[in-house]
């Protein structure tokens, strides 16, 4: 269950100061997992107080997006919009600036002037959501930018 769930009195600020501000105090960013219209997303909070874009992933469960954001800062290659960044290991990747940044709700409370990427990935065949007729993943960045990629 989710933390305001197993707190009901609690607020949203509660949440960032008992929560989130700790994480980002500790290890330089959290990690939050929510859901829209039954897609999985997940996006970095505290990136941008550094100036660096937060990053997002869509249409994996949690434990997987949140390896594949630390994979990605924990890699050589900063990811940068409309470039490829693969990893070593892992699905091929794409990076796209987030058409709506503070959609991305925790991380705007914190850095209402953030920039965000999502990360694109390809499934196992190689195939890019915008090439397969469904993907798990919802894709918040402008599609045609990411079709002309």
């Amino acid at each position: 269950m989710c933390w305001l769930c197993d707190n009901p009195q609690a607020t949203f600020e509660d949440y960032l100061e008992d929560v989130v501000r700790p994480v980002v105090a500790r290890n330089g960013h959290a990690v939050q997992a929510t859901e829209t219209r039954g897609v999985p997303v997940a996006y970095t909070v505290g990136l941008a107080a550094g100036g660096r874009p937060e990053l997002v992933v869509t249409g994996k469960p949690p434990d997987d997006a949140h390896d594949l954001l630390a994979a990605v800062l924990g890699g050589e290659e900063t990811p940068r919009a409309g470039h490829r960044c693969d990893l070593m290991t892992g699905p091929a990747l794409w990076a796209f600036a987030v058409l709506r940044p503070k959609a991305l709700h925790v991380a705007a409370a914190l850095h209402p002037e953030l920039t965000a990427l999502q990360l694109v990935w390809a499934d196992t065949l190689g195939r890019w959501p915008w090439e397969v007729h469904r993907s798990r993943q919802r894709l918040l960045c402008e599609v045609g930018r990411a079709r002309a990629a």
